[in-house]
C-alpha cells in the first residue's frame, strides 16, 4: 500500500511541476503574443508577426495539452487554426480580427490565474469560440464592405467629369480603330490609320508610326496621320542603335530618360516614348508618341499591342495572295484571326453594357475560354487595401476560385505581372504555377490595367501562346472599363454630397 501512496506521491509531484512549468511560461507568450498584436494592427500585412503569432499559439496549445489543460487547449487550438488560415491566405488581418484575438488574450488570462489559483473557472468559452470560427466569413465581409465604400476624400465634381469624358472619348476612339483597321490588309495603309487615329482622336502632340524592314532596319511609314514619301522616310539599322535593339528585340517600351540618344534619333519629339508593336520573336514596328500625360501610356500600350495583331493579320493576307499553294493553311489561320476578332467585337460589346467589375470578369473569362480556346482561365480583382488578389470568377473547371484570395506577393510571376503591366508566361518563368488548389502548366498572366492602375489580374492556360494577342487586347480593354466604373462611383458619390 505505501508503494501505492510513494508512486501517487510522485505523480502529484511530477505533474504539479509540470503546471508549475508551463504558468511561468504561458504568462511569457501571453505577453508575447499582446506585444505581436498591438504590433499587427499597426502592420496587418507583415508576414514574420503573423508567423510568430501562429507559432506562439502551437507553443501555447502544446503546452497547455501536456498539462490536462482542455479550455486553455481549445481556445489556443483555435487561435493557431485561424492564423494558419491567415498563413495560407485565406483571409487577411482585419481591425475585427484584431479585437477578437484580444478577447481571446483577456480569456486566457482569466484561465491561467485561476489554474495559478486552482479555483474553478466560471468562463463560458462558447461565445469566443463561435466568435473565432465567424472570422472568415466576418473577414470577407469586411472586405466586401471595403470594395464598395467610396473613397473618403471627395474631389471636383468636375475634374472627375473631365477624366471621365476622357476615358470615354478614348475608347470611342479605341472603336473606330478596330472598326476602320479590319478592312484594310496592306501593314503600310495600317501605319497610316493609326497614326492617323492617334493624331485626331488621342491627343497627343505628335505620333510616328515605324515598321520593321528585312529584319536588320526600320523605316519610318506614317507621321501625325500622313503617308511619309519614300524619298522623306527615315531608314534606320536596328543594330546600329541601342534604343532600337531595346524595342525591337525586348519589346519593351523605351521613356525619354532611358538613353542619352532618344533625342539624337527623334529630334522633332519634345519627351518621345517608344511602344513596342510585339510580336514573336521580334516586334514589328513601334510608335513613336509625345503623350499629353504619363497616365495616357497603357492606352498606348493597348494601341501598340492591337497594330501587332491587325499587322499580322495583314500580312496573312499578303501570303495568301503570294503563295496560293500555301491556301489552305493560311486561310485557316487567318478564319482563326478574324473569328478572334469577332469575338473580341462581341465581348466589346457585352462589356459595355455591365456595371459590376465581377460582371466584367465573368464577361472575359468566358470569352478567352468559350471563344479564343483557352483551357481555362481565371480572374482576379484586387483589394487595394490589403493588396489582395480575391477571386472573381473562373472558366473550364478550376475549383475554389469563389472563395480564395491571396496576397500579390505569393506568386512571383503573378507579382511580375502586376508590377510591370507586361505579359507574364510560363516561358518567362519555367515552372508550375499554383493558384490555390489548381495547377496550371502553360500559363500565361494579363494584368487588368488602366489609367488608376491594375485592376486585376487575367490567368490562363493556353496550348498556343498566340492567342496571347487577343487576350491581351480584352484584358487591357476590361482594365480600361473598370477605371471607368471606378470614375462612375466617385462622380455619383460627389453629386450625392
Amino acid at each position: 500500500m505505501s508503494d501505492e501512496n510513494n508512486v501517487q506521491d510522485l505523480d502529484s509531484q511530477i505533474m504539479n511541476r509540470m503546471l508549475k512549468d508551463f504558468l511561468n511560461e504561458a504568462r511569457e507568450h501571453l505577453d508575447q503574443l499582446n506585444l505581436n498584436l498591438i504590433q499587427l494592427a499597426e502592420a496587418p500585412e507583415e508576414e514574420t508577426l503573423i508567423n510568430e503569432i501562429f507559432r506562439t499559439a502551437h507553443t501555447l496549445k502544446g503546452s497547455a495539452a501536456f498539462a490536462g489543460l482542455k479550455q486553455i487547449t481549445e481556445i489556443s487550438r483555435k487561435m493557431e487554426e485561424v492564423f494558419g488560415n491567415v498563413r495560407k491566405g485565406n483571409f487577411s488581418i482585419t481591425p475585427s480580427v484584431i479585437d477578437t484575438m484580444f478577447e481571446v488574450l483577456d480569456i486566457l488570462n482569466d484561465l491561467i490565474d485561476s489554474t495559478a489559483t486552482t479555483v474553478a473557472s466560471d468562463v463560458d468559452l462558447s461565445q469566443i469560440l463561435e466568435k473565432l470560427d465567424r472570422i472568415p466569413e466576418n473577414t470577407v465581409s469586411e472586405h466586401e464592405e471595403r470594395f464598395d465604400d467610396p473613397e473618403s476624400e471627395s474631389q471636383d465634381p468636375h475634374e472627375l467629369l473631365s477624366i471621365y469624358k476622357l476615358g470615354y472619348d478614348q475608347l470611342v476612339a479605341l472603336k473606330h480603330l478596330v472598326y476602320s483597321s479590319v478592312h484594310l490588309s496592306d501593314p503600310e495603309s495600317l501605319a497610316v490609320l493609326f497614326s492617323n487615329q492617334i493624331d485626331e482622336r488621342m491627343g497627343p502632340d505628335r505620333n510616328a508610326f515605324w515598321l520593321v524592314k528585312d529584319g536588320r532596319k526600320v523605316e519610318e511609314i506614317a507621321r501625325d496621320g500622313k503617308l511619309v514619301k519614300e524619298e522623306d522616310r527615315r531608314v534606320l539599322e536596328i543594330e546600329s542603335s541601342e534604343v532600337l535593339k531595346h524595342v525591337v528585340s525586348e519589346q519593351s517600351v523605351v521613356w525619354p530618360s532611358s538613353f542619352a540618344e532618344m533625342k539624337t534619333l527623334f529630334p522633332k519629339f519634345e519627351n518621345p516614348i517608344i511602344f513596342p508593336i510585339k510580336a514573336q520573336p521580334e516586334a514589328l514596328g513601334f510608335l513613336v508618341l509625345d503623350p499629353e500625360e504619363s497616365a495616357d501610356v497603357e492606352l498606348y500600350q493597348f494601341v501598340g499591342q492591337f497594330a501587332a495583331m491587325i499587322i499580322n493579320i495583314s500580312k496573312l493576307h499578303q501570303i495568301v495572295e503570294e503563295q496560293k499553294e500555301e491556301l489552305g493553311e493560311l486561310t485557316g489561320i487567318l478564319f482563326k484571326q478574324n473569328s478572334q476578332l469577332a469575338s473580341l467585337y462581341h465581348a466589346g460589346l457585352d462589356l459595355m453594357k455591365v456595371a459590376d467589375p465581377v460582371q466584367i470578369c465573368r464577361i472575359i473569362t468566358e470569352a478567352v475560354v468559350d471563344d479564343l480556346e483557352a483551357s481555362k482561365a481565371v480572374t482576379f480583382l484586387i483589394d487595394k487595401s490589403s493588396q489582395e488578389l480575391v477571386g472573381a470568377f473562373e472558366s473550364g473547371g478550376l475549383k475554389g476560385i469563389d472563395s480564395l484570395r491571396f496576397p500579390i506577393e505569393k506568386e512571383k510571376p503573378i507579382k511580375k505581372a502586376v508590377e510591370s503591366g507586361r505579359i507574364i508566361t510560363y516561358v518567362d518563368y519555367p515552372e508550375k504555377l499554383h493558384i490555390g488548389s489548381n495547377v496550371l502548366e502553360n500559363w500565361i498572366i494579363l494584368s487588368l490595367k488602366g489609367r488608376g492602375g491594375t485592376q486585376g489580374v487575367l490567368v490562363a492556360e493556353v496550348e498556343d501562346l498566340d492567342i496571347g494577342d487577343p487576350i491581351s487586347i480584352l484584358a487591357n480593354y476590361s482594365g480600361i472599363l473598370l477605371d471607368n466604373l471606378v470614375l462612375q462611383k466617385k462622380i455619383g458619390n460627389t453629386d450625392n454630397e
